[in-house]
């Protein structure tokens, strides 16, 4: 019996001993990779999520003063045509100020930088992959354009990001999500590879081939919106002097759905867009039989709501006036 038992044991680990070996070929081809080169990307559509389960076991790393760790998120390699996409999606420029959240090998920041020359910090907890990205900083000559800070990224501050990457898990997405909306400004935007941020919508959705592996990536956009619900008290300057007005403003994100009254008329809000700071919106009401229109173009402020009403078919209303209202 003890003989069998030695053998069964034996047996296991040899099974286990080629499962390891397998596992780590393949680990390796699929993360060798090139760090700053971007190539063209091929967009296949603007609607389809396709979401990606990173294959690689997690690594070890270590914080500044604290014991080794296991990482939240495995690396896995952003290929460059997704990158060049991901970039070109966020219109990023000179004037922006990047923040990749873990940031790997720091290709994306890196060629945000090389081809756009815009500042970067990269966040990453393994110690390698940020002496890899330091090292490349140097070899390229962006070492006074980038930055990359071996810390926790939900210890990361990013007041001062106007755009943020992300490849990392769905379950680390949706951490992660009060934070970006807590922290960024209206109107910066954030970009992500494969996974999305749960009940927040994305702005936008592409789809990337990437040639070599024929595999399809998705990248999904978002812009951050100002915070607007609440209750906003105002006045329409008119030709028939200033019109008490108030706007009753429900939001989910960037979704935005409300009643505007003026005078003794309630009217719902329809059409209503929240890009940013940026927001319209369309009321409609038949005055003397007839359909008039007011569009709504403005901007948030913190609690001050300034913009345009346009008014169509109203008679003698018909024109352009200024709106200005607080939130209370």
């Amino acid at each position: 019996m003890e003989i069998q038992r030695r053998m069964a044991v034996a047996a296991k680990g040899i099974v286990l001993g080629i499962a390891i070996a397998l596992l780590a070929s393949s680990t390796q081809s699929f993360v060798s990779n090139s760090p700053v080169s971007a190539s063209s990307p091929a967009v296949l559509s603007a609607s389809v999520p396709v979401a990606e389960a990173p294959a690689v076991t997690p690594a070890s790393s270590v914080s500044p003063g604290a014991p080794a760790v296991e990482k939240e998120v495995p690396y896995v390699v952003t290929p460059n045509e997704v990158v060049a996409e991901m970039l070109k999606v966020a219109r990023v420029t000179d004037r922006d100020q990047l923040y990749d959240l873990g940031s790997g090998d720091g290709r994306i920041v890196l060629t945000a930088a090389q081809k756009y020359g815009t500042r970067g910090v990269g966040v990453e907890l393994d110690p390698k992959l940020i002496q890899e990205s330091n090292a490349s900083a140097q070899k390229a000559g962006l070492g006074d354009r980038v930055k990359f800070l071996q810390q926790d990224l939900f210890q990361t501050n990013l007041r001062d990001a106007t755009v943020v990457t992300l490849y990392l898990l769905p379950a680390v997405n949706l951490k992660l999500q009060p934070k970006l909306l807590n922290e960024l400004k209206p109107g910066s935007r954030v970009v992500s590879h494969a996974f999305d941020l749960g009940d927040w919508k994305p702005d936008k959705t592409l789809t990337v081939k990437v040639p070599k592996t024929g595999r399809i990536h998705a990248v999904y956009y978002w812009v951050v919106p100002a915070q607007v619900a609440g209750n906003w008290q105002g006045t329409l300057a008119t030709p028939l002097g200033r019109q008490p007005v108030n706007l009753l403003l429900r939001q989910q994100f960037q979704q935005v759905t409300g009643v505007a009254t003026a005078g003794n008329a309630t009217l719902a809000i329809s059409n209503a867009k929240l890009t940013g700071n940026q927001i319209s919106f369309t009321t409609n009401k038949k005055v003397q039989g007839q359909a008039a229109t007011i569009q709504f173009t403005g901007r948030v402020e913190g609690n001050t709501l300034k913009g345009i009403a346009t008014v169509q078919g109203a008679g003698l209303l018909t024109g352009k006036y200024n709106l200005v209202a607080q939130r209370r």
